[in-house]
């Protein structure tokens, strides 16, 4: 008869095969997954790490970033940034810059108590965006030259260095004509990007913008209504006398407008003053509205140094004809057809006003790339 195994002995057999299956497993297979075993972290969601980071303290979570590119990227959803002199030390601005610039973006909470005491005097540039900023204390910005804001609206006090102002919201265009202080002497470039059909129907005062050499305006129309009257940013150039660079971007939904096409109507004038300084003249997104034209007209009638005069009958953005794209940006049909009826205008009511100092350039849709039959 054969022997007999003892069980204790055969179970503690199969135990050990077992854990040996389980360390060739789990052996890397080269020295650097070895290292790569020891020190590895479990393999979690990103949202997991996230979420763990934002349970740690700022200072914590930065220490975690240092030694781990896991770590290095979730921390940057950290959702709690305190930063002071004693955490970061000395070189304190830098360090905050570039905290800033790594930091994801999903919102950061900024104690407006850290520009108290005059401590906002030694800014120079401030950009805000798509944030709630609501100080309760008065800012010293009287050194801030240059102030970028998208989606906030902030009262400036005594900005007297301010020189170049950059506004987008949608009341951004009403901001500057009422709420706007005079008192920025040094302001030279100012951009305002409104979405409104709210108009600035009243003057400004002649002196306002006493220094300002070049002004853009971004208009995006987001109704149908066709009551827009552009003629009215007569005020905004009147109020500009050293204004040398006039941009004026035009984006509209809905083509829906007085056209002057079939218009027997006068044009209308405004009484203005003379732009002794305005150079250069460019309106991206002309279409045959009554009132560009006029204001076009205007423009043209109370100039005497101009130079160029762009009328871009497209939307401004990429073009075939620069060689860096194979098509131009895709307009629709509407689109084209509108812009056909600019050119037309153009030709019946601006070309003969244009003098021959002035160089007028008219985009128009590409031939090849928007090839679609014209309705006028």
């Amino acid at each position: 008869m054969g022997k007999m195994l003892d069980p204790k002995r055969l179970m503690s057999a199969r135990q050990e095969r077992h854990r040996r299956r389980r360390r060739r497993q789990l052996r890397p297979r080269n020295s650097e997954g070895a290292k790569r075993t020891r020190y590895s972290v479990p393999s979690l969601p990103e949202e997991i790490w996230c979420h763990i980071h934002s349970l740690m303290s700022f200072k914590d979570a930065a220490r975690a970033a240092c030694v781990s590119r896991a770590f290095r990227h979730s921390w940057r959803c950290h959702p709690n940034l305190i930063c002071c002199i004693g955490i970061l030390g000395s070189d304190f601005i830098n360090k905050f810059d570039r905290i800033m610039k790594n930091h994801s973006g999903i919102g950061i909470n900024f104690p407006c108590s850290l520009l108290a005491d005059g401590r906002a005097s030694s800014m120079r540039h401030l950009y805000l965006g798509n944030c709630g900023f609501h100080p309760t204390i008065n800012l010293d910005l009287r050194n801030l030259t240059r102030l970028h804001l998208i989606n906030v609206q902030l009262l400036l006090g005594e900005s007297l260095r301010m020189k170049r102002l950059s506004l987008h919201y949608p009341d951004a265009m009403y901001y500057a004509h009422a709420k706007l202080p005079s008192n920025a002497p040094n302001l030279e470039t100012l951009t305002l990007e409104c979405s409104t059909d709210k108009m600035v129907d009243t003057p400004i005062l002649p002196s306002k913008f006493l220094h300002l050499k070049c002004l853009t305006i971004d208009h995006t129309i987001i109704s149908s209504s066709p009551a827009y009257n552009y003629l009215y940013l007569v005020y905004f150039l009147d109020a500009c006398p050293s204004l040398e660079t006039f941009l004026l971007g035009i984006s509209q939904n809905h083509m829906e407008h007085d056209s002057i096409i079939g218009d027997s109507s006068h044009m209308r004038q405004m009484p203005g003053h003379r732009h002794d300084n305005l150079r250069s003249v460019e309106i991206t997104g002309f279409y045959s509205a009554k009132s560009l034209i006029e204001l076009t007209c205007y423009i043209l009638d109370n100039t005497v140094a101009l130079k160029y005069l762009t009328l871009d009958t497209t939307r401004g953005f990429f073009s075939c004809s620069t060689g860096e794209h194979d098509r131009c940006f895709p307009m629709d049909k509407i689109m084209i057809t509108e812009a056909n009826r600019a050119v037309l205008a153009i030709q019946t009511y601006i070309e003969r006003k244009v003098p021959s100092t002035v160089k007028l350039n008219v985009v128009k849709p590409c031939s090849r790339c928007h090839a679609v039959e014209s309705y006028l």
